[in-house]
């Protein structure tokens, strides 16, 4: 492995003991049911999002297998929402504390709600890129929960937001495949299609 050191693994091991102090915050405060301590925006309206660049999302996410899935998850929920905007909404009390649902893509009426954590920075200066900007995550999802790397669906969210909505061209995997899946997953599971 490219780059390990000790140090790194220390850190690695140390990442992965730290209790997830977002997923305690959601629990004890039951963010996930009090719709009131919530307001919504658009993903416009979140200016004050850090903008991430590959790096610094491939070292969160512990690897390049979630950033790189990343564009899928966005795609499927463009696709399946037929809506551009996330549905995101800020904790009144505290600036920088977002809760963002998203589907699963495996299981089609699961939502999971993803909450981050993070310092905001100046408009006006997007140099501003402090190494700790996204102070914490947590997903209702299985594996949501973790401290060394994130789920997919908290590395989307964070890829969307912090850097593909701030770049011209976003490439997307080809749709396809996902169209294909999506006709077979309409498809009435009593009916027998015979070729002549």
């Amino acid at each position: 492995m490219q780059d390990a050191t000790v140090e790194l693994a220390r850190e690695m091991i140390d990442r992965s003991n730290m209790p997830n102090v977002v997923q305690a915050r959601v629990e004890v405060d039951n963010l996930t049911r009090r719709n009131g301590q919530w307001v919504p925006l658009g993903d416009q309206a979140l200016i004050d999002f850090p903008v991430l660049d590959l790096e610094y999302l491939s070292d969160l996410t512990v690897g390049t297998y979630q950033v790189n899935l990343a564009s899928s998850y966005i795609q499927d929920k463009l696709i399946r929402d037929n809506d551009e905007q996330f549905q995101i909404d800020e904790n009144l009390e505290e600036p920088g504390f977002l809760r963002i649902r998203v589907y699963s893509r495996f299981r089609n009426a699961t939502k999971h709600q993803v909450f981050i954590a993070y310092i905001a920075h100046d408009a006006e200066n997007r140099e501003d890129h402090d190494e700790n900007v996204v102070q914490g995550y947590y997903c209702s999802c299985k594996s949501g929960a973790r401290t060394l790397g994130t789920c997919a669906h908290v590395a989307s969210v964070l890829w969307y937001l912090g850097y593909a909505r701030h770049l011209q061209n976003v490439k997307y995997p080809d749709e396809s495949l996902l169209n294909t899946t999506l006709d077979a997953a309409n498809r009435n599971p009593g009916v027998e299609i015979i070729e002549e």
